[in-house]
C-alpha cells in the first residue's frame, strides 16, 4: 500500500505515526517537496499526483491545510481556495482516496477567503475523516460538514526521557507554557492572570516557544517586562532542549482559547508535568486526576494558578503518575494499525463501488429537484452525439479561455519578439509532434472500444508517438537551428534543445490519449485533465517572467506535461484487461498499422494549415508580425474547434451506429453554435484584442474578422473529413486534406507581403475552394461506389 502524504510539518506527531506505518507495510511518501519553491510545489502538486498515481499510489493523507496559502496575504486567498477545490477534484478524477485528520475544525489562521466554505468542500471530497476525539465530528457537523465515514483515533504520545518528578525542593513553583505561541492558545491570558498572583508567592512563569506574529510578540514582551517573575524565550525551542525545560517546570499551563488537538498537552503529560487547562470540550479526553480544569477566562486561571502554587510534593507526584499512566496506554502500534485498517476500509469500498459501476454500467444520478425539467435534462444528455459534443465543447471554451489568458499574460509582461518566437515554437511542436503520431489518434478513435486488448493497443500506441516525436524533434532542432541567425540565442543552446524536445514528445502522448478518451466516451476526464493543465500553464506564466522566452516554453511545457500524465492516468483506469491472451505488440501493429498508414499521410497533411502558417508569418514578415497574427489565430482557433470537436464525436459514434443517423444533427449543432459566434468576434474584434495590448488591436483587428469568417467555410471541411474517412475513404480523404495544405499555403504565402489582412484572405478563399472541392468528392466518390455495388450484385 502506498500513500501520499501532505504536508510535511516539524510535528513529531506524523513521523511517529508513520514509522508505524512503514513497520505495517505501508509506503509512505511526502508530497509538495519537489523544489524549494513553495508556490512551484503547489503549483506542480497535480503532477506530482498524477506521477504518484501512475507509481501505484493508492491513498492520498492529508493533514493540515496551511500549505495551500499562496503568497500575497488577503489577496490571494480566493485563488487559494480554488486551487484547493481544483486538486481536491484531481484527487478524485486520479482515482486516489483521500483520507484527512482533523487536527483542527478550522484552520487557526485564515488561509482560504472563506474557511468553513472550504472544510465542507474537504469533508465532501474525503473517503475517510480521521479525528482524534469524538467532539471534533460533533464541530464539524455543526459546520455543515458531516463526513459521510469518519473514526476516531487517538492521538498518540510524544517519547520522553526519565524526568525528576515536580516540584523540586527549595525553589519557587515554576509554571511553564511552551508551544508555537499563536493568538488562539491564549498566552496573553496567562501573562495577565499570571501578573494578578500577589507578590508574596514563591512564583515563576516560563513562556518559550517561537511566536511568528509580531504585533502578538511585541504586547507579549511588553507584559513580561512588567513582572520579573516572568521568563519570556521567543524563538525556536532546539529538540534538545526540550527535555530540559520540561525539566525545570512543575506545572505545565495551557490557556487555550479554543482547540480541536493538543499535542502540547500530550507532550507535557510524556513528560510526567501536571497540566492546568480551561474546560473544553475538546479537552474532555485528559486524564483528570494529571490535571486542573478552569473556568472564567482570566480570572478562572488566576484562581486555579494560586491554588496550584499550594501543591505539595506528594500531590505533584501523584499527578505525574497519572499523566505517565495515561501517555502508556495507547501505543504507536496500535494508532498505526488503526489508521492502516482505515486506509484498507476506504479502498475496499471504493473497489466495491468500481465493480458495482462495471456490473450496471454507466450511472446517472437522480434529479434531486425532479419534474419533467430534470427529465427533459436526463433525456438530452442520455444521448452520447450530444453529451459528448457538449463537454468536448466546454472543454474548447476551457482551452479557448486558457489560451487567451496565457497570451494576454505573456502578450502584457513579455516581449513581443518572445511572444513571436513561442508561437513558432509551438507551431513546430504541433506539425512534429501530429507527424510523429503515425495517424495512430485515428486508430484509437476507430478500433479501442473493439479491441481485444485494449490496454496493449493504448500503450503501443503511445510509446511510438512518443519516440518517434522525440528523435524528429531532436533531429529537425539539431539540423535547422544552426539556420536561424535572426532568432534568439537560447533557440540553439542544449538545453533548449532538450525541452522543445520533450514537449514535442509529450505533445504527441497528449494528442493519442485524448483520442483514446473520446473513444471510450471519457470526455468527462478529457475536460477535467485539460483545466489542470490550463491552471498550472497560466499559473506559471508570471513567476517566469525574469526567464524571458525560456519561461514562456516552460510555462506552455508544464500545463502541457501535467494534461498529459493526467490523460494516461484516466484512459488507462477505463481500459478494460484483456479477456484472453494479451496480443504481441508487433501483432497489434500488424493488425492496426495498416489502417493508420492509410490514415497517416492526410492527418500529417491536414496539420500543415496551422502549423506551417505561423512559420510563413515568421519568415516572411518577421517575429512581431508572428505574434501579431498569431494572437488572431488563437482567438479565430476557438471558432474552428467547434466543428472539429463534433466531427470528433460524430466519428467515433458513427463505429456504433449509422452515421446518417447523426449527421443532420451535427451540421445543425454546429452552424447553431458557429454563426452567432462568429458575428460576435467580427463585430468585437478590436475590443477583444485591446486586453493583449494596444499594438495587438491596431495591428490585428482586420485579420481576426476576415480568419472568423472562414471559419463558416472550414466547418463544412471538417464535416467533409469526418464523412470520408468514417467510410473508409481513404484515398480521397489524403487528397483533401493534400488539396487544402496546398491551396491555404500557396495562397497565404502569395498574398503574405501585402499584410497580415491579406494573409487572412488567403486563407479564407483556401478555405472555400477546399470546401468546393471536398463536395465534388464526395459526389463522386460515393457515386462510384454505387457503382460498384451495384456491378457486385449484378455479377452475383
Amino acid at each position: 500500500m502506498k500513500v501520499l502524504v501532505f504536508p510535511r510539518d516539524s510535528n513529531p506527531y506524523q513521523e511517529l505515526l508513520h514509522a508505524g506505518l512503514r513497520e505495517s507495510g505501508v509506503r509512505v511518501r511526502y508530497l509538495g517537496e519537489l523544489t524549494p519553491s513553495h508556490t512551484l510545489n503547489l503549483l506542480l502538486l497535480p503532477a506530482e499526483l498524477a506521477a504518484r498515481r501512475l507509481a501505484g499510489a493508492r491513498i492520498v493523507h492529508l493533514h493540515w491545510v496551511w500549505k495551500f496559502a499562496l503568497p500575497g496575504g488577503a489577496r490571494t486567498r480566493r485563488a487559494a481556495q480554488l486551487w484547493f477545490a481544483a486538486v481536491l477534484g484531481l484527487v478524485r478524477l486520479l482515482g486516489l482516496r483521500l483520507v484527512w485528520t482533523a487536527h483542527n475544525v478550522l484552520p487557526h489562521r485564515p488561509v482560504f477567503a472563506d474557511d468553513a466554505a472550504a472544510r465542507r468542500t474537504l469533508v465532501r471530497r474525503c473517503d475517510l475523516v480521521i479525528a482524534h476525539h469524538s467532539t471534533a465530528l460533533d464541530r464539524l457537523a455543526a459546520l455543515g460538514a458531516a463526513p459521510s465515514r469518519a473514526v476516531v483515533i487517538p492521538h498518540g504520545p510524544f517519547p520522553a526521557p526519565p524526568m525528576p518528578p515536580p516540584g523540586r525542593p527549595g525553589g519557587p513553583r515554576t509554571f511553564l507554557f511552551f508551544g508555537r505561541i499563536e493568538p488562539y492558545k491564549g498566552v496573553e491570558d496567562l501573562l495577565a492572570a499570571f501578573t494578578a498572583l500577589p507578590g508574596g508567592l514563591d512564583v515563576r512563569l516560563v513562556v518559550a516557544g517561537s511566536c511568528p506574529d509580531p504585533a502578538l510578540a511585541a504586547r507579549l514582551e511588553a507584559s513580561a517586562a512588567a513582572d520579573d517573575r516572568v521568563e519570556l524565550r521567543l524563538g525556536r525551542v532546539r529538540d534538545e532542549d526540550v527535555a530540559g525545560l520540561f525539566a525545570v517546570g512543575d506545572v505545565v499551563v495551557l490557556p487555550f482559547r479554543e482547540i480541536t488537538t493538543s499535542g502540547s498537552a500530550l507532550l507535557a503529560l510524556a513528560h510526567g508535568r501536571p497540566l492546568i487547562v480551561p474546560e473544553l470540550p475538546a479537552l474532555a479526553g485528559l486524564p483528570p486526576a494529571a490535571l486542573a480544569c478552569y473556568r472564567g477566562g482570566v480570572a478562572g486561571l488566576t484562581a486555579a494558578l494560586r491554588e496550584a502554587a499550594g501543591w505539595d510534593a506528594a500531590a505533584l507526584a501523584g499527578m505525574s503518575r497519572a499523566a505517565l499512566e495515561h501517555v502508556n496506554g495507547t501505543g504507536w502500534p496500535e494508532i498505526a494499525h488503526a489508521t492502516r485498517n482505515g486506509y484498507a476500509t476506504v479502498l475496499r469500498h471504493r473497489d466495491r463501488q468500481a465493480e458495482e459501476r462495471g456490473r450496471t454500467g454507466e450511472h446517472v444520478p437522480p434529479d434531486p429537484a425532479g419534474g419533467r425539467t430534470g427529465e427533459r435534462v436526463r433525456s438530452f444528455f442520455r444521448d452520447v452525439l450530444v453529451r459528448g459534443t457538449f463537454l468536448l465543447l466546454v472543454n474548447t471554451v476551457l482551452l479557448a479561455a486558457g489560451g487567451f489568458a496565457f497570451f494576454t499574460l505573456a502578450a502584457r509582461n513579455y516581449p513581443v519578439e518572445a511572444v513571436g518566437w513561442l508561437t513558432a515554437v509551438t507551431a513546430s511542436v504541433n506539425l512534429l509532434s501530429t507527424v510523429a503520431s503515425l495517424g495512430l489518434p485515428t486508430t484509437l478513435l476507430r478500433h479501442l472500444v473493439k479491441a481485444d486488448d485494449p490496454r496493449r493497443l493504448a500503450a503501443i500506441a503511445v510509446t511510438a508517438v512518443g519516440a518517434i516525436g522525440g528523435v524528429l524533434a531532436l533531429l529537425s532542432l539539431l539540423l535547422l537551428a544552426p539556420l536561424l541567425p535572426d532568432g534568439p540565442e537560447l533557440i540553439r543552446q542544449p538545453a533548449t534543445i532538450v525541452l522543445v524536445t520533450a514537449l514535442v514528445m509529450v505533445t504527441a502522448v497528449g494528442g493519442t490519449l485524448d483520442a483514446g478518451l473520446v473513444a471510450v466516451r471519457g470526455t468527462g476526464a478529457l475536460l477535467a485533465k485539460n483545466a489542470a493543465g490550463t491552471v498550472l500553464k497560466v499559473g506559471a506564466l508570471l513567476p517566469l517572467v525574469p526567464l524571458g522566452f525560456t519561461g514562456l516554453v516552460l510555462a506552455y511545457g508544464g500545463g502541457t506535461l501535467l494534461a498529459c500524465l493526467l490523460g494516461g492516468v484516466a484512459l488507462w483506469r477505463r481500459l478494460r484487461r484483456p479477456t484472453a491472451d494479451r496480443a504481441r505488440p508487433v501483432e497489434l501493429l500488424r493488425r492496426y498499422l495498416p489502417f493508420s498508414a492509410a490514415g497517416y499521410l492526410a492527418t500529417a497533411l491536414g496539420m500543415l494549415p496551422s502549423t506551417v502558417v505561423p512559420l510563413e508569418v515568421l519568415a516572411i514578415q518577421g517575429p512581431q508580425a508572428a505574434a501579431y497574427f498569431a494572437i488572431a489565430f488563437q482567438v479565430a482557433a476557438f471558432l474552428n474547434f467547434i466543428p472539429s470537436t463534433s466531427a470528433q464525436v460524430l466519428f467515433a459514434e458513427a463505429q456504433r451506429i449509422s452515421l446518417r443517423r447523426y449527421l443532420r444533427k451535427a451540421v445543425a449543432g454546429i452552424y447553431g453554435l458557429l454563426v452567432p459566434a462568429v458575428a460576435v468576434i467580427v463585430a468585437g474584434a478590436p475590443y477583444i484584442l485591446r486586453a493583449f495590448g494596444e499594438g495587438y488591436s491596431a495591428q490585428a483587428a482586420q485579420t481576426l474578422r476576415v480568419l472568423a469568417l472562414a471559419a463558416l467555410v472550414g466547418a463544412g471541411n471538417y464535416l467533409v473529413d469526418t464523412i470520408l474517412i468514417s467510410r473508409d475513404r481513404t484515398g480521397a480523404y489524403v487528397f483533401m486534406n493534400g488539396a487544402n495544405a496546398a491551396l491555404v499555403l500557396g495562397l497565404v504565402a502569395a498574398l503574405l507581403p501585402y499584410g497580415l489582412t491579406a494573409a487572412a484572405l488567403g486563407w479564407t478563399l483556401a478555405q472555400g475552394l477546399s470546401l468546393l472541392l471536398g463536395a465534388g468528392v464526395l459526389i463522386a466518390s460515393f457515386t462510384a461506389g454505387r457503382r460498384a455495388g451495384v456491378s457486385a450484385a449484378d455479377r452475383s
